[in-house]
């Protein structure tokens, strides 16, 4: 009785066939999940940067801060958005080339200038922000403690994030490992 069911099965495996646009549709990176989790996360954060560029004048006294302040904060925030957008670009298109191992080797390449330009301006950003909100201040100690607290803990932030896209390198250099030798198992 098991035998043909197991034989019923068999002959059914076939009956579910996609077309090759179907095919491709299903291996294009634009669908892979992750791809999609950074496209609304990169969305949520342009937009939110976006509303705070256009309300901080007005709702964090950008009339009383210096000219230069409010300067380098829009340049920073601009600055942050253009390279996560060139970031998500890069992600978003991985293979340019022939073959998966080339392919991966460029990849490999652009995300490492990627997240140099990627921390660098989230770094960037995060200095225009408390640079901001303490040009118009009068500084006594505990404010002082305070500023440099803020900046410890950007430089923690920079750290995390470099870290991470440390571990994403990684793992694209354990895949062109597994190009070199086929018997790992990544």
């Amino acid at each position: 009785m098991e035998y043909d069911n197991l034989k019923s099965n068999w002959k059914k495996t076939g009956s579910g066939k996609k077309n090759l646009d179907q095919l491709m549709g299903m291996t294009k990176i634009n669908n892979h999940p992750k791809v999609k989790r950074m496209r609304i996360k990169f969305l949520i954060e342009s937009l939110l940067l976006v509303v705070f560029i256009a309300l901080y004048y007005d709702g964090f006294d950008g009339a009383d801060k210096p000219l230069w302040a409010n300067l380098f904060l829009i340049s920073t925030t601009t600055i942050y958005i253009i390279n996560r957008f060139f970031g998500l670009l890069v992600l978003r298109n991985p293979i340019h080339q022939n073959n998966l191992k080339q392919s991966l080797i460029d990849f490999q390449r652009k995300l490492k200038s990627i997240a140099i330009s990627i921390v660098a301006s989230a770094f960037l950003f995060g200095c225009g922000v408390i640079v901001f909100f303490i040009s118009s201040i009068q500084f006594t100690t505990s404010k002082y403690v305070m500023t440099f607290i803020m900046f410890l803990l950007l430089i923690l932030l920079t750290a995390l994030s470099s870290r991470n896209w440390i571990k994403r390198i990684q793992h694209i250099k354990s895949s062109l490992k597994a190009f070199e030798d086929p018997t790992l198992d990544s």
